[in-house]
């Protein structure tokens, strides 16, 4: 089977009179698959104990006459009115201490009872409907966890169980205590109900309570998206179950989300947020995850309703959407949504059909991309030659103190992502302490937090031909987010040949508080070309045993002193870079870090194919594709 095209459409909406003439001119698009009842609970159990399922059933039944597969979803991102009414406490409570207010989506807390008691049985009462239906393939989880900064709740739900999951972890109060470093400012805890959790505070709170509530914040969403998946397992066999992840989302660990999915979707919005290598990115990102196929559950139709203005999306930026998300291991493309919203919070996001039923930009789009990934086998991605591992804990350590206001994880690893995005180089994503094997080159983006046995692991690759490249700030703190007591980075010096001497936190040109001696701006490589290059936000000076220098500090106070190394170990190499580049793209071409072997855009046909897709993201012509275009080529002979 080909790349599946869909729908999100929401019967419950719009009249029924609509709903037979809706599943026709789906067809007429060439759709396949539909996704329903994200946001109907209210009208599956208008009341507590009363339920009507017969709504949606027929509409399945009217979908599934023309041919339309259904991805049914848990409604539990919107508890009814109802509810919440009952339980008030359902509602979340901000880092403020102040509970909001209905009326919105992802309002409730994962931790209280009555929420868990209410959501796992509406799921349990529409698995047993529809969870053996033909026409349902398969299942969404909830909708967006995290969306709007709804991760995390402060509480008295929250601050019990996290008293709980914190006993789980250290077992004892001493353990604890020692992990978090809690004499300092005075806070030794003698009782579990004595540690806080975040909020206003006139100084900041332990940095280790901090991280570790961020990670039990996420595990809150990891148990309730597990209850529900155990719920549909044995209701709804042979269906495979998902949930929507977002771009720029890192509240939640999406590793771990992701483990008990058969596959993870994604919700494509690209336009007024990022560029094309930043979609690239995420895309990559999410067929990492589980190393498969994963679907775009929502891809954007054109305008949307949420950015500061709002700009036309071009003619053709949708179907290469659609296909640059076919080229980074995109199964099925589900356009959000079927009919632009005439009622609520989304009425100026279009939809494939407008207001009025007439057909809107993407009503063209999604039909063109219909037709030409019809003709196509089904695709999978071969495994990159380039790894570039993420961590959420690393990104959420340097996220609760950067030490300079523009350090952010996530920028950096784009800009990484960049360097072999503008060389056309495939890039898969791993975690800490993945398997490396069938790569070249891995770069390991600021690994903050140390991990016990890691490095010995990477070491025998690298002794094997693997080429390992740490940045700044490798290895500086303990997992519980305290910092070492040895020299840094810990645990690399006979990997890396080198250590680091000190560490800068670069402010930038416009800063007029810092003193006169800054520690410079340009580095230097050392043999070769000798191209100097700009650095930014941080800056290490490295000490050299057995590793030969690569860059040096060419100016300031940090002139003549090592920033980058290169240490021979076995048949492999293991880089250090001390600073942060203007142009990762510009160091690693002079590193000769960018010639690997798997192009962007290869796939595997499961017919035994390989096709190369080229795509074209500005508006102006090339010599072989027009504005916003792509081709699939086959590339086997």
């Amino acid at each position: 089977m080909s790349v599946l095209t869909g729908c999100a459409y929401y019967p419950e909406q719009w009249p029924k009179e609509y709903w037979p003439n809706d599943a026709r001119m789906m067809r007429e698009v060439g759709l396949s698959v539909v996704r329903l009842a994200e946001f109907a609970w209210d009208k599956m159990e208008p009341s507590a104990g009363v339920y009507d399922f017969d709504w949606l059933e027929e509409a399945i039944e009217i979908l599934a006459a023309e041919g339309l597969k259904i991805v049914l979803c848990t409604p539990t991102p919107t508890p009814p009115p109802w509810l919440t009414h009952r339980y008030p406490d359902i509602l979340r409570v901000n880092e403020q201490g102040i509970r909001i207010s209905p009326g919105a989506r992802r309002q409730p807390c994962g931790n209280v009872p009555a929420f868990q008691e209410h959501a796992f049985n509406i799921t349990t009462r529409i698995a047993e409907r529809f969870g053996q239906h033909p026409a349902v393939i398969g299942w969404q989880i909830d909708n967006e966890f995290g969306v709007g900064q709804t991760t995390r709740c402060y509480c008295d739900h929250c601050r019990r169980r996290f008293h709980e999951w914190l006993r789980e972890k250290y077992g004892t109060l001493d353990s604890l205590n020692a992990a978090w470093g809690t004499q300092f400012w005075g806070m030794t805890y003698r009782d579990w109900v004595h540690i806080p959790i975040p909020g206003i505070t006139t100084e900041p709170q332990s940095p280790s309570m901090l991280l570790d509530y961020r990670r039990f914040s996420s595990n809150t969403w990891e148990r309730f998206q597990r209850k529900q998946i155990e719920i549909l397992r044995p209701l709804s066999p042979g269906r495979w179950i998902t949930h929507n992840f977002m771009i720029r989302h890192w509240s939640l660990d999406y590793w771990k989300l992701a483990e008990d999915l058969d596959f993870v979707s994604y919700d494509n919005y690209p336009h007024g947020m990022s560029g094309p290598i930043e979609t690239a990115l995420n895309l990559d990102l999410m067929h990492s995850f589980k190393r498969q196929p994963f679907w775009v559950m929502e891809q954007q139709p054109g305008p949307v309703n949420w950015h500061l203005y709002n700009p036309p999306v071009p003619e053709g930026q949708i179907r290469l959407w659609s296909h640059q998300a076919i080229a980074h291991g995109a199964s099925a493309i589900i356009y959000f949504r079927f009919r632009a919203g005439r009622t609520g919070q989304e009425q100026y996001h279009r939809g494939i059909l407008k207001w009025d039923n007439s057909p809107d930009q993407s009503y063209y789009e999604s039909q063109q991309v219909s037709r030409e990934v019809s003709p196509l086998p089904s695709f999978t991605r071969p495994q990159a030659k380039v790894g570039i591992v993420y961590d959420y804990n690393d990104l959420w350590a340097i996220e609760l103190e950067p030490y300079n206001r523009d350090f952010s994880y996530y920028t950096l690893v784009n800009e990484i992502y960049a360097g072999f995005w503008k060389h056309n180089i495939a890039v898969d994503f791993l975690p800490r302490g993945a398997d490396l094997a069938g790569y070249e080159t891995v770069i390991i983006p600021a690994p903050i937090l140390i991990h016990p046995g890691e490095v010995e692991k990477w070491q025998k690759w690298v002794e094997h031909g693997g080429r390992l490249i740490y940045t700044f700030r490798s290895y500086v703190r303990h997992a519980s987010n305290i910092a070492t007591a040895c020299t840094l980075p810990v645990g690399l010096a006979d990997l890396i040949g080198a250590r680091v001497r000190d560490y800068y936190s670069v402010p930038p040109e416009s800063y007029t508080e810092w003193p006169s001696h800054r520690p410079g701006k340009h580095v230097q490589q050392t043999s070769g070309a000798k191209t100097h290059f700009a650095y930014k936000i941080w800056a290490e000076v490295l000490e050299s045993s057995t590793a030969r220098p690569l860059l040096m500090y060419s100016d300031g106070r940090l002139a003549n002193q090592v920033a980058a190394t290169v240490n021979a170990v076995g048949s492999g190499e293991a880089f250090y870079i001390g600073c942060w580049p203007e142009n990762f793209a510009a160091l690693l071409e002079a590193l000769q870090i960018t010639s690997q072997s798997v192009k962007l855009g290869t796939l595997l046909g499961n017919d035994g194919s390989r096709w190369q897709v080229e795509m074209n993201h500005a508006d102006s012509p090339t010599d072989s594709l027009s504005g916003y275009d792509a081709r699939y080529t086959r590339i086997d002979g």
